[in-house]
C-alpha cells in the first residue's frame, strides 16, 4: 500500500513509521497505553508554535513534504522520517529520509538562554527550486544542520556542518543558497561559565536552581545569519534583508504579529488592537493602493494563522470562534474588495495550512481522530483525507465523546468534551476523572498528554476534558501581560474562575446521572496542576487526584531563581519575607497539610520537583497519601517515550486503586503495597476527623 525507501535504507529505519495495509480493521481492540504511546504524530503542539510550519509544498503545488515521528518506549526514543507524498489520487508516500534523534525546542526565559522544553522543534520542509530534492532540519549524533532529501527517495545527506547548530534556515530569493541562522556566541558563553566554574559561580538570575545546579547562559544571545551558496559551499555574511528573510519578516511592519508575504511581494499581516477591551484582539490588514494599508472590514479578533492563496489575490486565514472560542473558522478575504468569506468551521483543530495546485493542504485533527493531512475543496466546502497516519485508531475501541457547553459562576462561557465509558450502559452511575486544561483536538492525554483519555474511557472511566474558560485578566482589560497576571491573581480571580467552571461541568454530570459524586478524580499538569491545588485546599468532592507539575507553596521562589522570584512577587505573590499567612492559607499545601486527605500522586520532572518538596513533606508529615515520583532528563513537558508510558499506566493503575478499590494485576507489587498502607493510614485520619 505504501512506497518506502530502498531496503538498505529501511533496515535502519523503524518498520512501522508508515502504516501497514489493512491497519484500519473494524475489528474492535482495547485501547492500550502502548498503542496511544506509539500514535504517529505529524507537526507540534500549535499553541506553542503558532506559526510553525510543518508542511513543505513543492514549488508546483503538486507534492508535499512533512516529518512523522512515532515513539518507541522500548528504546526510549523516537522513530523519525521525512515523507514525500505526489497530491493525486491514489498516490502513495515515500520516505525520504528516515533516521536521526529528536530536536527538542529551547527558548529564552527570565534572563536565561536556550532553556530546554520537552517539546519537538517545528521541521518545516522546504523545496528547491526545481522541486528536486527537499531541505530540511536533522540531528544525526550531535547538532541540528540542514540536510537535503532527493524527492524520488533515493538518498538524503547534510549540506551544513555549523559547530554550534542551525537553528533555522530559507532559501534566498534566486534559490542558488541557504540562509542560515545560528547562534554563534552560544559556544562561547559556554566556554566561559566553564572557566567560571573554576572559581565558583556567582547566584545571579542566571539561575535556575530546580532546573539544575548551574548558572544558565545569559540572555539574550545574539544570532547571526550566514549564506551557504548550493554550488560551491562557500559562506558569506547575510545582508539585512536577508536575515529578515529567514525569520520570515522581510518588510513586515514593526506591529505586526502573524505575517505573510505573496510573491509579488504583497504583505498581509495582524496588529494588536489598542482601543479598551480584552487583550489580544486583532485586526487583519494588506498592502493597498498607494501603499497605504487596507483593513479587513469584518474579519475576526482571533485570528491564529494567516496566508496568501495560491494565485497570491487573497488572504486566507484561520481564527477562533463561537461558544467560548471552540471552534476553528477558515476565511479568506480579497484585500480592498469587501468583507471575507468563511470557508469552513468546525470544533476540530485545524494546525497549519498550506496552499497547493489541487486545493489548500491542512494538518487536521478531531476528538477521536489524530491528526492527518487533509486537502480542502473550495467547490464542495469540505475536506477530503489524503493521508491518514494512524488508520489503527478506527480499530480501537473509544468511547462516545460529546461537546458540552455551559457557563461559570461569573457568566463566562465554558466548553468541554464527555467521553463516556466503552460499553456505557445508560442508568449506571461511572467513576469520573477530570483532564486539564486544553480540550481541542484529539483527546489523547490533556495538556502535557499525561492522563490517556481513551484508556480511561477501556477502563470503565467516564472523562470531563475541560476547556479553561479564558483569563480574568484578559476579560477584565489587562492591557499587557503583567496587568494581566496581577489582574489574575486578585483574589485569586482566576482560580476561582476555573474552579467555578470545573464545579459546575462535574454537577452537570452528576445531575445527568451518568456520575457517581463519591468516585471523582482530577488530574493536571501547569495551570491544571494549579486548579487541582486549589481544589484540594477548598474542596472535598475528589477522592483521588494525580499532579504533573509540583505544588506551589510559600518557599517555592527559592527553588525558582532570583529573575523568576521577582517576577512572581510583580504578579502579587508574597515575598519570602513577607509571611503572607492568609495568603497561604487559601492555597498552600503545605499550609494546609493537616486538612487534605484526597490521595495525591506526584509524577514531576527533575528539573521541577525541587520547588515541590515543601508540599510534598508537609503532607508526609502529616499522614495524607501521597506518593512522588521524579523523571531524570525531564521538563515542564516530558518528552521520552518510556516514560510517558510509565505515566499513562501509574496514573491508571492510581485511579483504578482509589475510585475502584481494584489492586490491578498489571501494576507494579511494590507500589501497590506502598498503596496499601496509604488506605490503611488514610482509613484510620478519615475516621479521626
Amino acid at each position: 500500500m505504501f512506497a518506502v525507501a530502498p531496503a538498505a535504507a529501511r533496515a535502519q529505519s523503524c518498520d512501522t513509521i508508515l502504516p501497514e495495509p489493512g491497519a484500519d480493521s473494524p475489528v474492535q481492540r482495547p485501547f492500550s497505553s502502548m498503542a496511544l504511546v506509539r500514535l504517529r504524530d505529524i507537526g507540534v503542539y500549535d499553541l506553542a508554535f503558532p506559526d510553525a510550519r510543518s508542511i513543505g509544498v513543492s514549488p508546483d503545488g503538486k507534492r508535499i513534504a512533512f516529518q512523522i515521528r512515532q515513539a518507541d518506549p522500548d528504546t526510549n526514543s523516537y522513530c523519525l522520517a521525512l515523507i514525500g507524498l505526489d497530491l493525486r489520487a491514489g498516490s502513495r508516500p515515500v520516505v525520504l529520509d528516515h533516521g536521526g534523534t529528536l530536536i527538542r525546542g529551547s527558548y529564552d526565559l527570565r534572563g536565561k538562554a536556550d532553556f530546554p522544553t520537552g517539546m519537538p522543534k517545528p521541521i518545516n520542509p522546504i523545496w528547491s527550486r526545481d522541486g528536486t530534492w527537499v531541505a530540511f532540519l536533522k540531528q544525526d549524533g550531535g547538532v541540528p544542520q540542514v540536510w537535503r532529501a532527493d524527492a524520488d527517495g533515493r538518498g538524503s545527506r547534510p549540506i551544513t556542518h555549523i559547530p554550534v547548530g542551525v537553528d533555522d534556515f530559507a532559501f534566498t530569493e534566486d534559490g542558488g543558497a541557504i540562509i542560515l541562522l545560528f547562534r554563534p556566541a552560544l559556544a562561547s558563553v559556554r566556554a566561559q561559565l566553564e572557566r567560571e566554574a573554576l572559581r565558583g559561580y556567582h547566584f545571579d538570575d542566571r539561575f535556575s536552581p530546580m532546573s539544575r545546579a548551574a548558572p544558565f547562559p545569559a540572555a539574550p544571545i545574539e544570532d547571526a545569519a550566514q549564506v551557504m551558496d548550493l554550488a560551491t559551499g562557500d559562506l558569506r555574511a547575510a545582508t539585512d534583508a536577508e536575515t529578515m528573510l529567514v525569520r520570515n519578516r522581510s518588510g513586515a511592519p514593526a506591529t505586526a504579529h502573524s505575517y505573510a508575504r505573496n510573491a509579488a511581494g504583497d504583505r498581509a499581516w495582524t496588529e494588536l488592537d489598542t482601543r479598551p477591551g480584552p487583550y489580544g484582539r486583532l485586526h487583519l490588514l494588506a498592502d493597498g493602493p498607494a501603499g497605504r494599508p487596507t483593513m479587513c472590514v469584518g474579519c475576526g479578533e482571533r485570528i491564529i494563522r494567516l496566508w496568501w492563496s495560491g494565485d497570491g489575490k487573497r488572504v486566507q486565514y484561520l481564527q477562533r470562534e463561537g461558544w467560548a472560542l471552540s471552534a476553528t473558522g477558515l476565511y479568506e478575504w480579497t484585500p480592498g474588495a469587501g468583507s471575507p468569506r468563511r470557508l469552513f468551521v468546525s470544533d476540530d483543530v485545524l494546525a497549519d495550512c498550506a496552499p497547493a495546485d489541487p486545493g489548500l493542504i491542512c494538518l487536521r485533527e478531531g476528538a477521536s481522530s489524530p491528526r492527518h493531512v487533509v486537502i480542502f475543496s473550495d467547490r464542495r466546502r469540505a475536506f477530503e483525507t489524503i493521508f491518514e497516519p494512524n488508520p489503527e485508531v478506527a480499530g480501537l475501541a473509544k468511547g462516545a465523546i460529546e461537546r458540552l457547553y455551559w457557563k461559570n459562576a461569573e457568566g463566562i462561557e465554558v466548553f468541554g468534551d464527555l467521553v463516556l465509558p466503552v460499553g456505557y450502559a445508560p442508568g449506571t452511575r461511572y467513576p469520573l476523572i477530570i483532564v486539564q486544561y486544553e480540550s481541542r483536538g484529539f483527546l489523547r492525554g490533556g495538556t502535557g498528554d499525561e492522563y490517556p483519555i481513551q484508556l480511561f474511557a477501556n477502563h470503565g472511566y467516564a472523562i470531563l476534558s475541560m476547556n479553561r474558560p479564558r483569563l480574568i485578566g484578559v476579560l477584565r482589560g489587562g492591557r499587557d501581560g503583567a496587568e494581566i497576571d496581577r489582574l489574575n491573581l486578585e483574589g485569586f480571580a482566576d482560580r476561582k474562575s476555573v474552579v467555578s467552571a470545573l464545579d459546575a461541568g462535574i454537577q452537570k454530570l452528576i445531575d445527568r446521572g451518568l456520575v457517581d459524586p463519591e468516585r471523582i478524580g482530577i488530574t493536571g499538569l501547569s495551570d491544571g496542576a494549579t486548579t487541582l491545588q486549589y481544589e484540594l485546599v477548598h474542596s472535598r468532592r475528589f477522592a483521588a487526584a494525580a499532579m504533573s507539575s509540583p505544588p506551589w507553596d510559600p518557599t517555592f521562589h527559592v527553588a525558582l531563581g532570583p529573575a523568576a522570584a521577582r517576577d512572581f512577587v510583580a504578579m502579587g505573590y508574597p515575598a519570602l519575607t513577607d509571611n503572607a499567612p492568609a495568603f497561604w492559607q487559601q492555597f498552600s499545601l503545605a499550609r494546609n497539610a493537616r486538612s487534605i486527605s484526597t490521595p495525591l500522586l506526584l509524577q514531576v520532572a527533575d528539573d521541577e520537583y525541587l520547588s515541590g518538596l515543601e508540599g510534598y513533606t508537609a503532607l508526609r508529615e502529616a499522614g495524607a497519601p501521597v506518593d512522588l515520583y521524579v523523571f531524570p532528563g525531564e521538563h515542564h513537558i516530558k518528552w521520552q517515550p518510556a516514560h510517558r508510558l510509565a505515566l499513562y499506566d501509574r496514573s491508571l493503575a492510581w485511579f483504578d486503586f482509589w475510585l475502584k478499590g481494584e489492586r490491578p494485576g498489571w501494576a507494579d507489587p511494590a507500589e501497590l503495597q506502598r498503596w496499601d498502607a496509604f488506605r490503611a493510614r488514610h482509613s484510620d485520619i478519615l475516621d479521626s476527623r
